[in-house]
C-alpha cells in the first residue's frame, strides 16, 4: 500500500473519530463510497479503538494537585493525555502523515505499529504484485496456445480445456487479491506456491502430451524441439517466481530446484509409461553419433543456471530492502518522510521502533553545511530547548550522533498546521483566535525569557497550532535555533561578527540594523509583526526583498492593520501598534505584559476551545471529502 494510501486511510480515520459512535459506521460507508478497500482499513481502526478504549490502553495517570492549581491560574492547561476524557484522538497535520498526538501515545499509531509487517513481506506489496503476476502467466498462456494451434495444429481438446481452467484459475486470482476482504501474509504465500504448483502442472501435462504425440509419429525432432520449448517456458516461471513477488531465498531455492527439474521428470515419466515410443531419446544424433538424451545436458545447465541466478536474485533484493529500511534508520528512529527543511537542517516524520511514538526528526548530514559554526549553533539549539519546559514550547525527546557524523534531535511531532500554512490556506483569522494563539505564545516566551533567553526568529512558520491532549488549537514556538542568551559575556559568537540572523519580514529594528544588545523587547516586536500578519494577512512590510524589509523595519512607519483589512477591533489594533514601535522602550516591557494587555481585548472571549474544536472538526471533514471526490 502506498504511503498516499495509506495518508487517506488515516485521514479518513481521524475524520470519524470526529462523529459520535453510533453514526461512525454511516459516515464512514458515505465518504469512502465504492472505495471498499478504505472502507475496511478505516473500519478495521475503528474496532482497534473501540477496544483499546474500553480496557483502558495507555490511559495517563491523574494530574496532581499541583498541576492542577497551575492548570486554574495560567490560560492554557498543561500537557496531559486522559484517553476518552477529552474526546477521540483525532489527527490532522500540514501535508504529513497524520499519525497521532505525539505528546502521548496514539492509539492508532500503535495499532498500525502492531500490523505492520516485515519489509520484505508487507501484505501491500504482495497482493499488488499477485495481482500483476497471473496477468504475465495468462499472456503466456494465450500466445503459447496460440502458437501451438496454428504452427503445430494442434486440436487436443484436453489441452485447450485444461489451458481455459488455468486462465480461469488466474483471473480468480486476480479477483481475490483485488478485493477488500483482510488476507493474510500466510495465506498469500500458499496462493503464491498454489499459483505456481497449477502452472507448473500445466507445463508438465502439456509437455507429456505434446512429446507423446510426437514421439509416437515418430516425429523425434518436433518432440525435442517441444522438450527445449518447455524449457524456455520453465524458465519465465522460476524466474518471475524467484524476482517478481518479495520473499527469501530459502523459500526461492526449493521450488525453483524443483521447477528446474520438472522438464525432465516429466521425460523419465514417459520413458517409463511409453518406452517404446520414446526409444529415439536413446538413440544416436546422426552426426556426431551422441544419444539424444545427452543433448539435453545443455538445456538442463541452462535451467541450473537460472535457478542459482534466481535464488541469488530473491537474496540480492532481500538485502537492498534490509538496507534501504536500515538506511532511514537513526538509532531507534525510523525516518519515514522529509516534512520540512531549512537552513539549519532537514526535519523528517519518524517514528520509535519500540515504542511505536510518532515524533519530528531534525538533522544535519556531514558536508551539508560549509560554515562550522552552524554545528555549534546545531548543538546550542538542542540544549536550550530542552531547559525549556512550558506546554507552549516544542519539547525535545532525544539528541545523538551517527556513525557517519550526521547530527540530530528528536522532538514532539505535531499535528496541525503552521501559521503561515494556517493564514495561506484559510485566510486572516478572526481576532478571537488570533489572541488565542498568540497568548499561549507569550506564556512561552515568558518561560524562554526569564530564563535569560531570546528567539530571534518569531515568525509565523515557527509557530503551530496543533492538537494536543485533546485541545485544539495549542501554540508550539519551536525552531530556537537564532536563541540568543541576553547575557553575552564571554559566549562565542556562533552567528559570526558583523552577521544578521532571523527573518527580514518579521524581525525588530533593532535587530536589523544589526545590533549585538537585544533583549525580550525584541521578540515583542517579531511577535506583534507576527499578529500583524494574522490579522491583515500579510506582514507589516511586504517587500520580496530582505534588504528593503529590513530597512522598512527600521525606518518606515507601520500602516495600521485595519486600513489594510476590515474588521480589527480597534483595542486590539492598539496592543499590536504598541508592540510595532520603532523604540523598543515604547513597546511592552515583557511577554507577561503583552499577554495580560490581549486577555484585556473585549475579542478575546470570542473563541476557546469549543469554537477551536468546531474548527478543527469542519477542516477535518471538508478536507476527507474532497480526498474521496478526487479519488
Amino acid at each position: 500500500m502506498t504511503p498516499e494510501r495509506w495518508k487517506q486511510i488515516e485521514e479518513t480515520f481521524a475524520g470519524a473519530l470526529l462523529v459520535p459512535s453510533p453514526q461512525q459506521t454511516e459516515w464512514v460507508a458515505k465518504v469512502c463510497g465504492s472505495d471498499m478497500e478504505l472502507r475496511r482499513e478505516v473500519e478495521q481502526l475503528l474496532k482497534e479503538d473501540e477496544k483499546a478504549a474500553a480496557e483502558g490502553f495507555m490511559t495517563a495517570p491523574e494530574p496532581s494537585k499541583d498541576t492542577e492549581a497551575i492548570d486554574q491560574t495560567e490560560s492554557w492547561p498543561r500537557r496531559r493525555r486522559r484517553l476518552g476524557q477529552n474526546g477521540p484522538a483525532t489527527r490532522f497535520d500540514s501535508g504529513t502523515d497524520p499519525l497521532g498526538d505525539p505528546g502521548g501515545f496514539s492509539k492508532a499509531a500503535i495499532v498500525a505499529g502492531l500490523r505492520t509487517q516485515p519489509i520484505s513481506e508487507t501484505e501491500s506489496v504482495v497482493r499488488a504484485r499477485l495481482r500483476e503476476l497471473p496477468l504475465i502467466y495468462i499472456l503466456i498462456l494465450v500466445m503459447a496456445t496460440t502458437w501451438r494451434c496454428l504452427l503445430l495444429g494442434d486440436n487436443d481438446r484436453v489441452l485447450h480445456v485444461l489451458d481455459g481452467c488455468v486462465i480461469a484459475a488466474l483471473a480468480g486470482v486476480i479477483a481475490l487479491v483485488s478485493s477488500p476482504r483482510p488476507i493474510s501474509i500466510s495465506r498469500l504465500r500458499w496462493l503464491e506456491l498454489g499459483m505456481i504448483g497449477m502452472l507448473a502442472t500445466r507445463v508438465a501435462i502439456v509437455q507429456y502430451r505434446i512429446v507423446l504425440i510426437f514421439s509416437r509419429r515418430d516425429e523425434p525432432m518436433m518432440a525435442q524441439m517441444s522438450v527445449k520449448n518447455i524449457v524456455l517456458v520453465t524458465c519465465v516461471l522460476i524466474i518471475t517466481y524467484g524476482l517478481y513477488v518479495p520473499k527469501t531465498w530459502r523459500r526461492v531455492a526449493p521450488v525453483v530446484v524443483t521447477l528446474a527439474a520438472l522438464p525432465f521428470a516429466t521425460l523419465s515419466m514417459l520413458c517409463l509409461t511409453h518406452p517404446e515410443a520414446m526409444g529415439w531419446l536413446w538413440e544416436a544424433w546422426r552426426i556426431n553419433g551422441t544419444s539424444r538424451f545427452l543433448l539435453f545436458t545443455f538445456d538442463a545447465m541452462i535451467l541450473g543456471i537460472v535457478a542459482i541466478g534466481s535464488t541469488f536474485g530473491a537474496y540480492a533484493i532481500t538485502r537492498l530492502r534490509r538496507q534501504v529500511a536500515e538506511a532511514r534508520e537513526l538509532g531507534q528512529y525510523r525516518l519515514r518522510r522529509q516534512i520540512g527543511a531549512g537552513g539549519m537542517g532537514e526535519v523528517y516524520l519518524a517514528e520509535h521502533q519500540l515504542l511505536k511514538r510518532p515524533c519530528a526528526l531534525k538533522l544535519i548530514r556531514p558536508g551539508s553545511v560549509e560554515d562550522p559554526r552552524a554545528l555549534a549553533r546545531f548543538e546550542r539549539e538542542v540544549r536550550l530547548t530542552a531547559t525549556l519546559s512550558h506546554p507552549n514550547t516544542v519539547e525535545i525527546y532525544d539528541y545523538g550522533r551517527t556513525e557517519d557524523g550526521t547530527y540530530y534531535y528528536v522532538m514532539e511531532y505535531l499535528p496541525g498546521l503552521s501559521l503561515a500554512d494556517l493564514v495561506e490556506r484559510h485566510g486572516p483569522l478572526p481576532p478571537g483566535r488570533a489572541i488565542y494563539l498568540l497568548r499561549q505564545v507569550c506564556l512561552a516566551l515568558r518561560e524562554a525569557h526569564a530564563s535569560g533567553l531570546i528567539h530571534r526568529d518569531i515568525k509565523p512558520s515557527n509557530i503551530f497550532a496543533s492538537r494536543r491532549g485533546g485541545m485544539h488549537d495549542v501554540a508550539k514556538l519551536l525552531d530556537f535555533g537564532l536563541v540568543l542568551p541576553m547575557a553575552r559575556a564571554g559566549i562565542p559568537q556562533l552567528s559570526g561578527e558583523g552577521q544578521v540572523l532571523g527573518t527580514p519580514l518579521f524581525m525588530s529594528p533593532e535587530q536589523a540594523k544589526g545590533g549585538v544588545e537585544l533583549d525580550e523587547r525584541s521578540d515583542i516586536y517579531s511577535l506583534g509583526a507576527v499578529a500583524y500578519y494574522l490579522l491583515t494577512g500579510q506582514p507589516p512590510f511586504d517587500e520580496e526583498d530582505g534588504i528593503r524589509a529590513m530597512i522598512a523595519h527600521a525606518r518606515d512607519p507601520v500602516v495600521p492593520p485595519s486600513q489594510v483589512y476590515e474588521g480589527i477591533p480597534a483595542d486590539l489594533e492598539r496592543v499590536v501598534m504598541r508592540c510595532l514601535a520603532k523604540n523598543k522602550g515604547d513597546r511592552y516591557a515583557n511577554a507577561n505584559f503583552l499577554e495580560l494587555a490581549l486577555g484585556d481585548c473585549e475579542c478575546s472571549a470570542c473563541w476557546g476551545q469549543e469554537s477551536a474544536s468546531a474548527w478543527w472538526r469542519n477542516a477535518e471533514m471538508s478536507r476527507c471529502l474532497e480526498a474521496d471526490r478526487v479519488t
